[in-house]
């Protein structure tokens, strides 16, 4: 919405996933828009596909492939992504082959991670610990982890204008609160990396204890009352400059 998509406007929604993202922007484009996500996964890009279908939104497609190479229209009012960027070897790459899809004066609105530290007050051992479980492993992996403050060189490097930027972070304290952080970020989450953090060397399977992961964490943080903070995230969005 601060970007300025809005109704009737073509989204492109580089490595869409399951489509979070488009579904998103097709709310704001609404049925006089169109919508069109790419992700390299072709079984991911037939789930989100079948999720479009499900929710009624005919004027949402996904397309498998790289956005490098794939063939897409080139008359897009927008490019948008979420989480992508920090992945690719080379984002300006990147950026610049999904902004040849994108109209002249078009948009590009982005939204990546600074996965480098967590925070927690009181100090919380396990909620420290758990942020750097996930930033040694995506580090491990090759995943940037200041993309987000990083976008504005990327922007500018791919010939956007210098963006404007949000930073936001989910942070919070009591019951209801770490229950619904720890349900979301804690034992399943540690499970869905699990095979990266053993082949990587970053804590084994005893120190992870992961049936009892929840249950420990919720014990310490409530016991001395810690608020909570997860990895920041940034938002950035820009239009292209104009040719010289």
């Amino acid at each position: 919405e601060d970007a300025g998509i809005t109704t009737g406007m073509k989204v492109l929604d580089i490595g869409s996933g399951p489509g979070d993202v488009a579904l998103l922007a097709a709310d704001l484009v609404g049925t006089t828009g169109r919508v069109v996500g790419v992700d390299m996964n072709p079984a991911i890009a037939a789930a989100a596909r079948a999720r479009a279908q499900a929710a009624g939104m005919t004027h949402v497609s996904f397309i498998a492939g790289d956005i490098r190479e794939v063939e897409v229209e080139h008359d897009f009012d927008a490019v948008v992504g979420r989480f992508v960027l920090k992945y690719s070897a080379d984002p300006v790459a990147t950026l610049r082959a999904a902004l040849r899809a994108v109209r002249d004066d078009g948009l590009a609105a982005f939204y990546e991670a600074n996965l480098g530290a967590v925070a927690s007050h009181p100090i919380s051992p396990l909620h420290q610990w758990l942020g750097r479980c996930f930033s040694e492993t995506f580090a491990r992996g090759g995943v940037e982890l200041a993309m987000g403050t990083k976008l504005h060189q990327v922007f500018l490097a791919a010939g956007l204008e210098a963006p404007r930027m949000c930073t936001d972070a989910l942070i919070g304290g009591g019951r209801d609160w770490v229950e619904r952080f720890v349900s979301a970020f804690g034992a399943s989450q540690l499970r869905s990396i699990l095979p990266l953090i053993l082949q990587y060397g970053v804590a084994t399977e005893d120190e992870i204890a992961i049936e009892t992961f929840d249950r420990r964490y919720r014990e310490e943080v409530l016991s001395q009352g810690s608020v909570i903070q997860w990895f920041p995230c940034v938002g950035a969005w820009a239009r292209r400059r104009a040719a010289a």
